[in-house]
């Protein structure tokens, strides 16, 4: 059974300038490294470690003389071959290629995809296309942002240099919260919805009160608290028939200056001038509507390439799932003619039975690979420039609201001067009409002030609704927090009780281990105790936090809610003066727990002294080594 997210290394190489110096199979269930002390055992955990995203800095002089670590690994079933460049500087990037190791080194360039260690706002890191090959969430902390490969497998490899009563492999920086979101990751009770929602309430927060700001400043900039909707309607009502009266003032003043002055030329000055600018506005208007609707094609097109990118995701994740389920079609007619189909020569049993074309389904598995990442890069790549689009549509649609307001004015006043057409004199008089203006001017500050209330009310409505949005997710919030609290909780349960079936099973070198009441762990303080003691012997020390590792692991092989990927690197077993009977009864422990796992796992460990009951073909990995024929093949 497979249970998901599940890794399992099939093939490690590490290069010298393109020349294997270590290449060897592995395969699921338990892998035992085996040789002398300080024959190079160590160095190949470090590059798994490594191979699989941690960050190393530690490297040993051999590996140093090594040039590139290429791994061929399934996740959740399908195989990706990764490849890094061995450095001592920090953050290296990744090269990820959908497909088997044959398959990627005949293959060129330009179908490997590079990531970097680092994300950022336009490009993706190996963390998260490895995270979306395996089925994780994008986690974050408070303190570490969000989380990587390195620090997941760094509670997946239990490493000789870390100090032997920590959970995690040793780093400088290490805050607590970024050890507990880890932990509740692998636990299965991590969901990136709470953290989300946290990130959203914190956003409409801001919202919230940038928006109660505003109300303040325009409640202040209202003045009057009567100046509502009806109190501006009806002053503007008044001020439009005091306003026609004089108009009509003017117009008959002016019949009358014109029957004075027969010789004065009438000019259509005023109206050519109004004219010209409500031309020159409708053109603005008309761009900015093109504009508009451009935006709005470009948004919906988008939109519907986005929901078919998802799609597309969620379907390349299925397809593997269905074609290993669905099995061959086969018709025992043709579904053309009718004609009985005959049966496959064995020579074509690899072939479709009807057209007898060659299948070559291992190769369009892998690429599926490839092709979630494609996906998974082309989806935030759109999803950037939609938002792009839509901040540039809401800007098009307030200058668009500004040009319609200074048309309907300019056409207001274009009307009027086709109405009265006059004298440069008349003009001028016009002009000096203080009432006149006084009353244009108070017209002007009422739509002013009408806009105000409009932008109040939408402004209350938006705090209103910022109200009931914040309301909601905090309660989604916390109901996803009690759902995620109990799924720790039965987790921890799990792991306590394998830890403890572990210590029961040691030799009889520490009373505490055996019969023990409880198991005590804590991922943020990177503590683990027994029945409340952490002080024991320094061979004890090194089986508890082994049996921790194995315990986490063996009830991840149990339970389908860990999003643990069924998959562990121990390299603590013979450390602090290990005796041989007590690290082969511990080695037993593992093949013990990987014969009563229910799903699909893998387990990678380190020996001097190899159990009897493993040093058998089907459990080791490659030769013996010693200090004269060391694992990798390079002088040092």
């Amino acid at each position: 059974m497979l249970f998901e997210p599940t890794v399992v290394l099939t093939r490690l190489v590490i290069s010298r300038r393109g020349l294997p110096v270590y290449d060897e199979y592995f395969h699921a269930g338990v892998n035992v490294i085996r040789g002398e002390n300080s024959s190079g055992k160590s160095t190949i955990l470090n590059a798994i470690f490594y191979g699989l995203g941690g960050d190393l800095a530690d490297w040993s002089q051999a590996a140093l003389l090594c040039t590139h670590v290429t791994l061929e690994v399934e996740f959740n079933g399908r195989k990706a071959t990764l490849r890094r460049e061995i450095a001592e500087a920090a953050g290296q990037p990744m090269l990820v290629f959908g497909g088997s190791y044959e398959v990627a080194i005949a293959a060129p360039i330009d179908e490997w995809r590079k990531y970097s260690y680092r994300r950022s706002a336009s490009l993706e890191s190996f963390s998260q296309a490895l995270f979306r090959l395996l089925g994780w969430p994008e986690v974050a902390s408070e303190d570490g942002g969000n989380l990587t490969m390195h620090q997941v497998l760094r509670l997946l490899y239990a490493d000789q240099l870390s100090p032997v009563e920590s959970l995690f492999r040793f780093e400088r920086f290490d805050p607590p919260t970024l050890r507990d979101a880890v932990g509740r990751l692998l636990c299965g009770s991590y969901d990136n919805t709470i953290y989300e929602g946290e990130l959203e309430i914190k956003a409409l927060g801001r919202q919230f009160d940038a928006i109660a700001g505003e109300l303040k400043s325009l409640g202040a900039v209202l003045g009057r608290p009567e100046a509502g909707f009806e109190w501006i309607l009806g002053r503007r009502a008044a001020l439009e028939r005091e306003r026609e009266e004089l108009v009509a003032q003017i117009e008959e003043q002016e019949r009358r200056l014109f029957e004075a002055r027969e010789s004065d030329e009438l000019t259509l000055k005023a109206q050519d001038e109004a004219y010209l600018r409500v031309q020159t506005l409708q053109g603005q208007l008309a761009d900015a509507e093109r504009e508009r609707d451009a935006l709005n094609f470009s948004i919906a097109d988008s939109g519907s390439f986005i929901s078919n990118l998802e799609k597309k995701v969620t379907a390349l994740n299925d397809s593997a799932l269905v074609a290993e389920h669905l099995g061959d079609v086969r018709f025992s007619t043709c579904p053309a003619c009718y004609t009985p189909v005959e049966e496959i020569e064995a020579s074509l049993v690899h072939a479709c039975h009807l057209c007898r074309t060659p299948f070559d389904s291992e190769r369009s598995r892998n690429r599926i690979v490839a092709m979630v990442n494609e996906a998974g890069v082309q989806l935030k790549q759109s999803r950037l420039l939609q938002a792009r689009r839509l901040e540039k549509r809401e800007e098009v649609e307030s200058r668009l609201a500004s040009l319609q307001l200074e048309w309907q004015s300019a056409s207001k006043s274009l009307a009027e001067s086709r109405r009265l057409p006059s004298t440069s004199a008349q003009e001028r008089l016009r002009s000096l009409n203080r009432r006149a203006g006084y009353l244009d001017r108070e017209v002007e500050g009422l739509t002013g002030q009408e806009k105000i209330v409009r932008l109040i009310t939408e402004l209350s409505e938006q705090k209103e609704e910022l109200n009931r949005r914040i309301t909601t997710i905090r309660s989604d919030i916390d109901t996803a927090k009690f759902v995620l609290q109990r799924r720790f909780g039965q987790a921890y349960d799990e792991i306590e009780a394998q830890i403890k079936d572990l210590l029961r099973n040691d030799l009889r070198r520490q009373d505490s281990f055996e019969n023990p009441d409880s198991v005590e762990f804590d991922f943020g303080a990177n503590r683990i105790s027994v029945d409340g003691q952490t002080y024991f012997s320094a061979s004890s020390r090194v089986v508890l936090k082994s049996s921790f590792f194995l315990g986490f692991w063996a009830a991840a092989t149990r339970d389908a809610a860990f999003r643990h990927p069924r998959f562990a690197i121990i390299d603590t077993i013979e450390d602090k003066g290990m005796e041989p009977e007590r690290s082969h009864n511990f080695q037993n422990q593992i093949l013990r727990k990987s014969r009563e796992a229910k799903a699909a796992h893998q387990i990678i460990y380190a020996t001097a002294m190899i159990s009897p009951d493993l040093d058998e073909e089907e459990y080791t990995v490659g030769k013996f080594s010693t200090r004269d024929d060391p694992t990798l093949a390079v002088e040092v």
